[in-house]
């Protein structure tokens, strides 16, 4: 019924609108109901969610896939290492809140999961730290993508959710399978943090494949090519930027909230991490907003060079009216049909007119070059 109803709410949504609030990061179906109803608000992306777990300690470690609830262990002894449980498809609310169940996750943090339009935040449930964010990629459009994912945090274990297949966790995995780096000797915290840093590395990808095309189009500008296409192409850089800005901004106060004043159960040794963290984050920060300003500068540069060329040709155009102007005059007057023009009737007036003319013409021209107008 959850699921008819929310495809009955976007076909009565009008295309538009529904484009455009998707990119902005809204949507109204859990408008009227109570706080904690669990409603995805995103789009199916998988024919049904899937469970993978990742257990491991220092000398070892287990994979599993399509793994049930019911075979997920709630407590990790101390033997049994770490657990990172890996949820793809959160259209499945009956698979959320049997987890929330299983798991002892407050309503509020399973709707803060499945709300894939939320804003990144993070909230400290006291038995479990709560994180989301966006994960950002190039889709093959060459558009910035955005997938709402979510990351718990408890003694022992770690719970991420994401929307559909594919992410770049891929770098993480291959550390724990390795076992030849920190992760595998660090306890959930660490492992916590190393999936946030993976998420945030991507956005360095991003960001710089975007500046890669600002500089591009600054290039173009200034060449004189393409001139006609840079408005519609700075507004299209424009809106992977906004996309790029409503992931980082929030994430980027949430992460410096973090790094300042962690929760009272986080350990001494993660901290140097989080303060890491924090430096990255402020550093794509930085880069993004000189990317901003980049673009302001092309356009700004791209209507002063299309106002320089108007100029241009209004001034050639001027010029070619001040020299015709008076020979016109000239033309006009011998133009007119009087029968009494005494110098018509002399054998010079036709050649001494030319030269009256062409004597004007010349002499404006000496004078314009003379002032630099040409």
């Amino acid at each position: 019924m959850a699921e008819k109803h929310e495809s009955d709410h976007a076909r009565r949504q009008h295309p538009e609108t529904a484009a455009t609030a998707h990119r902005l990061g809204i949507s109204s179906r859990k408008a009227g109901l109570a706080p904690g109803s669990i409603v995805y608000t995103g789009e199916r992306h998988v024919e049904r969610a899937e469970i993978s777990v990742i257990s491991y300690a220092e000398s070892w470690v287990d994979e599993k896939h399509d793994v049930s609830v019911a075979e997920l262990r709630t407590e990790t002894p101390e033997e049994d290492g770490v657990q990172w449980v890996n949820i793809v498809g959160l259209h499945d609310t009956e698979l959320i809140q049997e987890l929330g169940a299983r798991f002892e996750l407050h309503p509020l943090l399973l709707e803060d999961v499945v709300s894939i339009r939320g804003r990144p935040t993070f909230i400290d449930y006291e038995k479990h730290a709560f994180m989301s964010m966006k994960m950002l990629s190039w889709t093959g459009e060459d558009q910035v993508d955005s997938e709402h994912v979510s990351l718990i945090l408890a003694d022992d274990y770690v719970l991420s959710f994401q929307e559909r297949p594919g992410d770049v966790l891929d770098g993480v995995r291959k550390r724990i399978r390795a076992g030849t780096t920190r992760i595998r000797k660090r306890d959930a915290e660490y492992l916590w943090y190393a999936l946030i840093d993976a998420i945030v590395d991507q956005y360095l990808f991003v960001v710089e494949r975007l500046a890669v095309e600002v500089d591009q189009l600054e290039e173009l500008v200034w060449n004189g090519d393409g001139a006609a296409e840079t408005p519609a192409e700075v507004q299209a850089l424009r809106s992977e930027m906004i996309v790029v800005r409503q992931a980082l901004r929030p994430l980027h106060d949430v992460i410096e909230s973090i790094a300042k004043e962690p929760p009272e159960w986080f350990s001494e040794e993660i901290r140097p991490f989080l303060a890491d963290l924090r430096d990255h984050v402020r550093h794509i920060s930085d880069a993004v907003e000189a990317m901003r300003e980049g673009l302001s500068g092309i356009m700004d540069a791209y209507l002063t060079l299309l106002s320089m060329r108007t100029n241009d040709v209004m001034k050639v155009l001027t010029i070619m009216g001040s020299i015709f102007i008076p020979l016109t005059f000239v033309a006009g007057v011998y133009g007119m049909n009087f029968s009494y023009m005494p110098e018509l009737d002399e054998r010079w007036a036709y050649p001494a007119v030319w030269a009256v003319m062409l004597g004007m013409g010349l002499s404006m021209v000496a004078y314009f070059r003379k002032k630099g107008w040409l």
